[in-house]
């Protein structure tokens, strides 16, 4: 029974360790598939934000910056762009935790569930939001001029995601 286990242990190391190859081959490089993926993603969370009250805002644009995540972490070359993005998040993430409205429910939006904030906490989590999106948004626009071309469209719809907390 050992025996088979060590061999099976081996057997995924081996795999692996060939697999690897092709999975770095799978790796998506910069591309404005990519790009634009990632702003579909980010505006479309974005516009289902709008449909909520203010203050279910913070942690529907928490989950956004997670979706958006998910899709930009199939690039390794984007891992700049994935950085600030989630900063961005969990930022807002820990805001959320600390400042939930026990009070009022979960609402459920683009495929997930958040919470409310408190209304006394809203000028705060605006600031929060605010000063987190301008950074992602410099981080994105400050790298080399291939970094920029590709990034300067995601930094675009996240300066626009502002207009939301205003």
């Amino acid at each position: 029974m050992r025996l088979v286990k060590m061999l099976q242990a081996a057997a995924v190391v081996v795999v692996g360790m060939m697999a690897q190859p092709a999975m770095a081959e799978d790796d998506i490089g910069f591309s404005d598939q990519q790009t634009k993926r990632s702003v579909d993603i980010f505006t479309y969370g974005v516009g289902e934000c709008a449909k909520v009250e203010k203050v279910y805002r913070i942690d529907c644009l928490r989950q956004t910056y997670s979706q958006t995540v998910r899709v930009i972490s199939k690039a390794s070359v984007y891992w700049e762009a994935e950085v600030a993005l989630t900063r961005v998040n969990r930022g807002l993430y820990s805001f959320v935790r600390a400042n939930t409205d026990s009070n009022l429910g979960r609402e459920r939006v683009n495929g997930g569930r958040i919470k409310a904030i408190t209304e006394a906490s809203l000028p705060q989590a605006t600031q929060l939001y605010m000063a987190g999106a301008d950074k992602a948004a410099e981080v994105m626009r400050s790298g080399s001029s291939i970094e920029v071309r590709y990034f300067a469209p995601i930094a675009d719809a996240i300066e626009a995601s502002k207009a939301l907390l205003q």
